[in-house]
């Protein structure tokens, strides 16, 4: 009976050994996890509570420029009623009325070829965001000129009706150097 009972417990504490050090190992396993969780979740942009992500607001803004690049009509699909544009040589900001109009006439008068945009910031509060970028474009005009442009612009986007919309546009052209 000794001799049963000394396998029995050396069996016993080795499958208790064994199921402590698996243990170990996945909890080992689980905190490596949480620390890349945790990596990502930094790294990823966090939504707020209305669904609004500076992922999803970036690919906005790079859409109203590929919709720029195609000539489509970029204000009425991107642009809020409400939308006011300024930029340093504006002496007032324009409507959406003004800005259809002007943004029809660069389109039926000019032609983007290429544009780079490059994202400085995105503040992102409750239903609206901040959106801070440097871009540079070059632009075909009526003469066959090509017309390079760089600057820095500020949009605010907003949440209206589920879908993203710029209410507010403010651009600072920068003098290109040839």
């Amino acid at each position: 009976m000794k001799f049963i009972k000394l396998p029995c417990i050396v069996l016993v504490s080795s499958l208790l050994i064994f199921s402590q050090s698996s243990l170990e190992r996945q909890l080992k396993e689980l905190d490596e996890l949480r620390a890349k969780l945790d990596g990502l979740k930094s790294i990823e942009t966090k939504e707020n509570n209305n669904g609004m992500s500076e992922i999803d607001i970036w690919s906005f803004i790079k859409s109203s420029w590929e919709s720029q690049l195609k000539g489509e009509d970029w204000v009425s699909k991107f642009c809020s009623d409400e939308v006011s544009y300024w930029n340093s040589e504006l002496p007032i900001p324009y409507d959406i009325e003004s800005l259809a109009r002007i943004s029809s006439y660069k389109k039926n008068n000019t032609k983007m070829l290429f544009y780079d945009i490059n994202e400085i910031k995105i503040l992102v509060k409750s239903k609206l965001a901040l959106v801070f970028y440097y871009y540079n474009s070059e632009i075909l005009d009526a003469s066959g000129r090509i017309i390079k442009n760089q600057g820095k612009i500020s949009d605010v986007v907003i949440l209206e009706n589920n879908l993203l919309k710029i209410i507010s546009r403010i651009e600072n052209p920068l003098k290109v150097i040839e």
